[in-house]
């Protein structure tokens, strides 16, 4: 199916769905220092649910097709389920800038998904500018310093790299599910899915106490509505209005407001080579959505040499 040209809408839709979403970070960094990061997921995936069945008619009509059970429950796994545990773990070993940081390996991620399950070949400057960005992930872990807030960032790193596959799989197959389903559906089923998934964490470590820190509270209370709830409806929304690679594009501003609102709320100052390899990731994200759009391959350039002779 073409895909529809982006409106002012749809870009809208996506950019404050990516600003929820680098702010998620910073919510959650907060929420794990007073609260067991698995409850934090079974309570941000309750209240969301909530939300969703008291806006239950603007489900819109819903048609099930024979076999998309399969691609249904995949994408619940995978996000909220994979995704949501890894990045709450990840959060525990590594400072929120960081892990916000290894969220620009994600449309490369996705654009290799399509390669995989799509049939969909990826350009020259496309694998190039993922080599980039794996290259500068791999030295974020490396030069990052642990600390009593950051005890283990590479561990933290590498499990927010895990988190950003399980994310692209699920890229992938909302922009196959869109086609029949509403964005509002797809989102409910992702918190009611969520909710059942993590429900068992209640009962794993410290018992709820009833007393849970005022600001604890509040970013759980955030992540429910504005992140889950706001972010994931507005994402789909824009998801069903473009292509899953165009919307992709929109994900490389999740370092940009992760490290800024970590920088300005957490306080967190990135180092010299900290920074270097921030800046080496947007590099290669640069490569990958500019040069794969305007720069012809070595293939491409040395053909067009020889036809000029």
């Amino acid at each position: 199916m073409k895909a529809q040209p982006i409106t002012i809408l749809p870009k809208l839709a996506l950019f404050s769905a990516v600003f929820f979403w680098g702010s998620s970070f910073i919510a959650m960094k907060q929420a794990v220092l007073g609260f067991d990061a698995g409850k934090i997921i079974f309570f941000r995936m309750l209240l969301a649910s909530i939300v969703f069945l008291l806006l239950f008619r603007f489900w819109g009509k819903i048609t099930y097709q024979k076999g998309d059970w399969r691609y249904l429950a995949l994408m619940a796994i995978c996000e909220p389920g994979i995704y949501f545990f890894l990045e709450s773990q990840a959060l525990r070993w590594t400072t929120a800038g960081s892990a916000a940081t290894i969220n620009a390996l994600q449309p490369p991620i996705v654009a290799l998904l399509a390669l995989i399950l799509l049939r969909e070949h990826p350009r020259f400057w496309t694998l190039v500018g993922f080599a980039c960005c794996a290259l500068g992930a791999i030295g974020l872990s490396l030069c990052s310093e642990g600390s009593p807030y950051a005890p283990l960032p590479w561990l933290g790193n590498l499990l927010e790299f895990g988190a950003m596959v399980a994310s692209g799989v699920y890229i992938v197959l909302l922009k196959k599910l869109s086609d029949r389903y509403s964005p509002f559906f797809l989102t409910a089923l992702q918190s009611f899915a969520g909710a059942i998934l993590f429900f068992p964490l209640l009962f794993i470590g410290d018992p709820v106490s009833a007393s849970i820190p005022i600001p604890s509270g509040v970013a759980i209370v955030y992540l429910a509505t504005f992140v889950t709830f706001g972010g994931y409806y507005l994402y789909n929304w824009g998801v069903a209005r473009t292509s899953a690679i165009e919307a992709s594009v929109f994900l490389n501003l999740i370092p940009v407001f992760g490290v800024g609102l970590a920088y300005l709320v957490l306080a967190e100052v990135p180092t010299f080579s900290q920074s270097l390899m921030i800046a080496f990731i947007i590099l290669g994200v640069v490569i990958c959505e500019i040069g794969a759009e305007y720069l012809p391959s070595p293939i491409q350039f040395l053909r067009a040499k020889v036809a000029q002779r």
